[in-house]
């Protein structure tokens, strides 16, 4: 695929701007710059631990990285010097799953948990020995409250007194430092710990219609660092759920198992509302707090955007699911217009001098360049990514409409894991855009065919034949649609 400009303007432009003005705040935008992305490489590998490393996080300043292992081992690693400060035995009995920072101590306290139910607090200068091999550190709080692995922490910036923890368990809890510094193991006679912010012991759901009440095993947590009354927590289902901290009931003990309480919104991708057998293994706020970050696992990673109480946001129940692979029927008398007629000339126009929307341009013609030759699909879905998704000026609903038919077709011909549903997910935003147009409707079709949903594939094609009369492929579309009917045999894809 032909190498372009950067879209998102060279990266000289953003320094001159910020010599003429100087209040200008492009640090963002310099960071995320494609310029500089492109350049990422491996940087150093530091070798200190003895087993797999399965959590690392930076300090508030990002001068140092702690790092937490299978063998039991925090690692604590200067950046600027690229060499290991600190090595912590934790006396932890199985792998160390989470480690964190606690804010504003200095970077003095670090605080980890693991698989054998524990979570424990160090004070990296409360030690015995010179070298960091010879160092022995005792932990300053020891919390055991928790029956099954602690999966992550979380802390609040600016709160150097409280961690909470999310465990496989079910609960989250809250640990203040500044009642208790330790507590019983589970299942003692005297263990009454009433730490429990969350009881999500029946809490899981399978789908959006099902009514909660199986254990929901908590695999992450975050903190939002712009709304900290606001907390993310993702686990055994497909739903990450936000809470209100100031909604929640005072804290309980782990003794007495209580309702779900009801959370601020639900985050899911729609298409896997119903799946079932997903399970999100990571969950996370964007620094400003407007977006939060879903991993499942064996699928895809998925940002999606905050919006509490904002009218912008997309709401949807569980009836509306099927109604996006649903063809709704034009009204009658409805005239079928091409987009051209309906948007206005000046968004078919590109704005003198506007280097971006050039780069944009070029970037869709590369991508169906791309998608013709059936060669190098994923720089030409990541080229219309750029193009939707890219910071700069409007690119308009034309070039938005072409950009997102261009890349359902190249989910349709890829066909990674979940690829299709993204195609359907473009040709439903297109046909926002142009009601009757006829790529996205043909998109549609293939996509549901290849899905197996036969009857709302042949909805779309035969849609598509009467935005189209005189398209043959459309007509071919529909006899491979009624042959895979009749027969189950195979189905060929035609290509525009």
């Amino acid at each position: 695929m032909k190498e372009l400009g950067f879209p998102d303007v060279n990266i000289t432009h953003f320094t001159s701007g910020r010599e003429l003005d100087s209040s200008k705040d492009v640090n963002q935008t310099l960071q995320m710059h494609s310029s500089l992305v492109r350049r990422l490489s491996l940087d150093k590998e530091l070798e200190g631990h003895q087993g797999c490393v399965n959590a690392v996080a930076w300090n508030s300043k990002g001068s140092l990285l702690v790092s937490g292992s299978d063998d039991a081992q925090i690692n604590i690693w200067s950046y600027a010097n690229q060499n290991l400060l600190h090595s912590i035995d934790t006396g932890h009995s199985a792998n160390i799953f989470c480690t964190k920072f606690i804010p504003e101590t200095g970077d003095e306290l670090v605080a980890s948990g693991a698989g054998d139910r524990e979570v424990r607090v160090f004070r990296v200068s409360h030690s015995s020995g010179r070298s960091p091999e010879e160092r022995v550190y005792e932990p300053s709080a020891l919390f055991r409250c928790h029956t099954r692995r602690v999966k992550k922490l979380a802390v609040e910036a600016g709160n150097p007194n409280v961690v909470w923890s999310a465990s496989e368990d079910g609960t989250l809890r809250q640990h203040d430092f500044r009642e208790c510094v330790s507590c019983p193991p589970s299942g003692s006679a005297d263990q009454e710990c009433r730490n429990v912010l969350l009881d999500l012991r029946c809490g899981a759901k399978r789908s959006l219609t099902d009514s909660p009440r199986h254990c929901l095993a908590l695999k992450s947590c975050d903190i939002s660092s712009t709304r900290p009354h606001q907390i993310l927590v993702g686990g055994s289902d497909s739903f990450a759920r936000l809470y209100d901290r100031r909604m929640l009931p005072p804290l309980s003990s782990c003794q007495k198992r209580t309702k779900p309480p009801p959370c601020v919104n639900y985050f899911c991708p729609m298409h896997l509302a119903d799946h079932g057998r997903l399970h999100l293994t990571h969950v996370t706020f964007s620094p400003n707090g407007e977006e939060v970050l879903l991993s499942y696992s064996g699928e895809h990673v998925y940002l999606m955007d905050v919006n509490v109480g904002g009218d912008s946001v997309m709401k949807y129940r569980a009836s509306d699911i099927p109604k996006r692979m649903v063809l709704a029927p034009l009204p009658n008398g409805t005239e079928i217009l091409s987009l051209s007629h309906c948007m206005p000339a000046a968004f078919c126009k590109i704005g003198n001098g506007s280097r971006r929307l050039h780069a944009c341009h070029e970037l869709l013609q590369a991508a169906k360049r791309s998608l013709e030759a059936g060669s190098d699909l994923v720089y030409a879905i990541d080229a219309c990514t750029e193009v939707l998704d890219g910071k700069g000026p409007e690119i308009g609903s034309t070039l938005k409409h072409d950009c997102l038919c261009t890349r359902a077709s190249l989910f349709v011909k890829r066909q990674w894991k979940n690829d299709l549903h993204m195609a359907i997910r473009d040709c439903n935003r297109a046909r926002g855009i142009d009601p009757s147009s006829f790529q996205a409707h043909f998109n549609m079709a293939e996509a549901l065919l290849e899905l197996g949903r036969h009857t709302e594939a042949l909805d779309y094609a035969h849609r598509a034949q009467l935005l189209a009369p005189n398209s043959e492929v459309a007509e071919t579309l529909r006899e491979n649609i009624l042959a895979d009917v009749s027969s189950g045999g195979m189905v060929f894809l035609i290509s525009l």
